[in-house]
């Protein structure tokens, strides 16, 4: 790849959680123009639930200055339970907000995921980032010097690097591999819904992260701000998504809460059937990802976040390491006085060995957790003997990482 003395310019396709960290993130270090162009509206949509967000996500968030986007808006989890369903008895529990400021910096947070990515794209808007909407990607078309996307509005962009934060069902992805190979169904789906509560009454709902473990169906439930709403969600085992309980588009919110609520109707657990039914928004989703690949770029063209690496919300890490890759991407290219496949497969090699385990990690746990029998034995043996110990060491040091600070 030629180098040239004219300001150099990034096309990034995506502009949800990867991509306005990039963009900032690049800003921050270097002279690149960057362009955000996303297939949806400017304004975020009032859908979907809540998302968690752990100490690493929120070390790549302050490289941007995005942290207190988390903090300001978000809810601190003070505490992490896990409890048995059936029995209600606790299996592992852990005041964990002050024990991980004081090992990494930051507690664990829950945020409205609409607040979240509304906010990151506002404070990128702030900066002057060049935003572009109502554009869906259809084609990509690269020369020695250049890469040039075509959009569905007739409209064409061209730069010396297109970066792909579009997601799973990535069209940018599918440049890179040859072919657009669908993602992995990992045979659960989750209904996912926000509650509202007064001050008083959040006092009944133990004030951090509770996770119930039942047969091949569990709940969970946090804070996602501070102003009385509670974010859960409540996975289990479904076939093909093309039909039955995972057919979500056609599922009312009555129809969703009841479903919700009868999959723990013989539970002895308080909190789910205390916070389903005040659900304000509730819809369903089937989970999927992506096996890994081993590269990430073709030409000008690379990919990052879940597009990259696409990973089931279960672990609780797909948007950290999302914008963890974004900011070694944009530290990689700030070093370098061009793109090259150099810096790309450098790219690739530091974070795949850490993405592939989130993946796997994710995969592992789906199958103890989903699949009912003799493994929810074995589960809930290993979580009362070692979950005490997983949770008051961050995961296994999963939070250990720092994108702005990783060795290059």
């Amino acid at each position: 790849m030629s180098t040239s003395n004219k300001k150099r310019r990034v096309i990034c396709i995506g502009n949800g959680v990867a991509g306005p960290v990039f963009a900032m993130a690049l800003q921050k270090l270097s002279d690149y123009e960057v362009i955000l162009v996303d297939a949806r509206s400017a304004e975020a949509k009032a859908i979907g639930g809540a998302i968690s967000i752990s100490p690493n996500g929120l070390k790549a968030l302050e490289f941007v200055g995005a942290d207190q986007i988390v903090t300001e808006n978000g809810g601190m989890q003070e505490s992490f339970r896990i409890l048995q369903a059936a029995s209600g008895d606790v299996l592992a529990e852990a005041e964990t907000a002050q024990l991980l400021v004081s090992k990494y910096g930051y507690a664990n947070y829950g945020i409205i995921r609409q607040v979240y990515c509304s906010g990151l794209r506002e404070l990128a808007r702030e900066r002057g980032i060049d935003m572009r909407f109502n554009m869906r990607l259809e084609s990509i078309q690269e020369s020695d010097n250049a890469v040039t996307a075509h959009f569905d509005n007739g409209e064409s962009l061209t730069g010396d690097l297109l970066v792909g934060c579009d997601g799973i069902h990535s069209p940018t992805r599918a440049y890179v591999v040859g072919e657009d190979i669908k993602p992995r169904f990992a045979n659960v789906s989750l209904i996912i819904g926000l509650s509202k509560f007064t001050a008083e009454e959040s006092t009944a709902i133990s004030d951090g992260f509770n996770l119930h473990l039942g047969q091949g169906t569990n709940f969970g439930c946090y804070r996602a701000d501070n102003e009385g709403t509670w974010a859960w969600f409540i996975g289990f085992a479904t076939g093909d998504p093309a039909g039955g309980e995972a057919e979500w588009a056609s599922q009312s919110h009555q129809d969703l809460t009841a479903l919700a609520l009868s999959k723990v109707e013989h539970w002895n657990a308080p909190l789910p059937s205390l916070i389903i039914p005040r659900s304000y928004r509730v819809s369903g989703v089937g989970l999927y990802d992506r096996t890994p690949i081993d590269t990430w770029h073709r030409g000008r063209v690379v990919l990052c976040g879940d597009a990259a690496h696409p990973v089931t919300p279960i672990g609780g890490q797909g948007s950290q390491i999302a914008i963890e890759s974004a900011v070694i991407l944009a530290r990689l290219l700030a070093a370098e006085q061009e793109p090259s496949d150099a810096l790309f497969q450098r790219y690739a090699q530091l974070r795949k060995p850490r993405t592939d385990a989130v993946v796997e990690t994710g995969r592992r746990i789906i199958s103890y957790s989903f699949k009912g029998g003799w493994r929810t034995t074995i589960r809930d043996f290993f979580v009362r003997i070692l979950g005490g110990y997983f949770l008051r060491n961050g995961g296994l040091a999963q939070y250990d990482y720092d994108a702005g600070t990783a060795p290059l």
